[in-house]
């Protein structure tokens, strides 16, 4: 066991029964957390991965200000 750990058992064994369920509650919340962040950065990975397999390339006369123009029209044309 790291000394970390064993500071925490230590200090759970000190405190009173009453207050065990909040310490319960605490590592709970904690474990829910780690294993949040393990799927979080898996499904991070696999996003990624999906963008760069549809990395696709422009054409040479591609304007972004135009598009950004025609699809502004093209949404909110109606509201004027």
């Amino acid at each position: 066991m790291t000394l970390m750990k064993e500071k925490a058992v230590e200090m759970i064994r000190r405190m009173p029964e009453d207050n065990m369920t909040y310490v319960i509650n605490i590592l709970q919340n904690l474990e829910a957390m780690s294993v949040d962040k393990d799927r979080d950065k898996q499904r991070a990975k696999a996003a990624l991965t999906d963008i760069l397999n549809m990395e696709k390339r422009l054409p040479d006369d591609f304007d972004p200000e135009k598009e950004l123009m025609e699809a502004r029209t093209e949404k909110y044309d109606n509201f004027g």
